[in-house]
């Protein structure tokens, strides 16, 4: 997960998945108790989980794109627009 938030660091909720993870890495070089560390994993993974979120709905909605971009090539006449009857 952190390698795709790497790749996808321009994204805000990639970008904070980065930002926890360094806190809590460095709480823990810092020699933290156990509770400042639980509280920075735990932030960690709040950030981690919505960012999966994010990145899952941004890569459904890009191939969406692709698929509406595949089908209509340019000089294709069955170019169809929503919410409009189809033709048999």
């Amino acid at each position: 997960m952190l390698e795709l938030c790497r790749a996808a660091r321009r994204d805000p909720a990639a970008a904070m998945v980065l930002e926890r993870w360094q806190a809590w890495q460095q709480a823990l070089e810092n020699g933290c108790n156990r509770a400042e560390s639980r509280f920075h994993r735990r932030a960690y993974e709040r950030a981690r989980e919505a960012a999966m979120g994010v990145l899952l709905m941004e890569l459904a909605r890009s191939r969406r794109r692709s698929a509406r971009r595949r089908s209509r090539a340019p000089g294709d006449a069955r170019r169809s627009r929503r919410g409009s009857p189809t033709r048999a």
